[in-house]
């Protein structure tokens, strides 16, 4: 069995100027999922 893990940064990648996750980014998120991707963050930032 092969597992697909795709990993996001936050600022500037899923998060626009004003700091929020658009629709876009939520629904493009979920369409992963439901393919069956497993959709994680990695940052440096503390959280």
């Amino acid at each position: 069995m092969t597992r697909k893990i795709i990993f996001f940064d936050l600022d500037g990648t899923l998060h626009n100027h004003d700091k929020q996750l658009p629709f876009s980014t939520k629904h493009a998120i979920r369409e992963l999922k439901e393919k069956g991707y497993k959709v994680a963050i990695a940052s440096g930032r503390a959280l």
